[in-house]
């Protein structure tokens, strides 16, 4: 039951934050988020750590408001590092964090879903509920990270879609 009010709680904190954006008759695809992470990737690999500011701008070219598509990198440690949409949870770790019960919120859960089958695998989706930014609700987000590296550094690329 504990477990149950803290996802709920989790959830519509995540709803609340979001800010709305303009509804868009073009739905992305998963080429789209393909090609966002690729993008973002490639600067990464050609700029390392400078490029994160770049990926985490919301005029940048690593959010598409129309499409509902925003960028966002994990290291391997899984602290976010950069994210186009939400930058009040740079710099945070989402390897561990539970709550004072012991059970770890959604979001970590996923996170270190994302991370560990970049890093095992190199790439991969990942499917879990989330707030859909474009229309406040909560549904099945379908996101596909990806690791890169630059001197030495491990970066996970990733991007969704609803």
């Amino acid at each position: 039951m504990k477990s149950k009010i803290l996802i709920l709680t989790l959830l519509f904190a995540a709803l609340v934050s979001f800010p709305r954006l303009s509804i868009s008759a073009e739905k992305a695809t998963q080429e789209d988020a393909i090609r966002m992470v690729e993008m973002a990737g490639k600067m990464i690999e050609e700029m390392g750590d400078a490029a994160l500011a770049q990926i985490s701008d919301p005029s940048g070219r690593c959010f598409d408001c129309e499409k509902y598509l925003y960028v966002f990198v994990y290291g391997d440690d899984v602290v976010l590092l950069a994210h186009s949409l939400r930058h009040d949870v740079i710099g945070v770790s989402f390897s561990r964090n539970p709550d004072n019960y012991g059970n770890e919120p959604v979001s970590v859960n996923v996170s270190n879903m994302i991370v560990g089958k970049a890093m095992k695998e190199g790439s991969g989706w990942t499917d879990y509920p989330y707030v859909n930014p474009g229309s406040g609700q909560i549904s099945m987000k379908h996101t596909y990270g990806k690791l890169f590296r630059n001197a030495g550094k491990n970066y996970i690329v990733c991007c969704g879609v609803w």
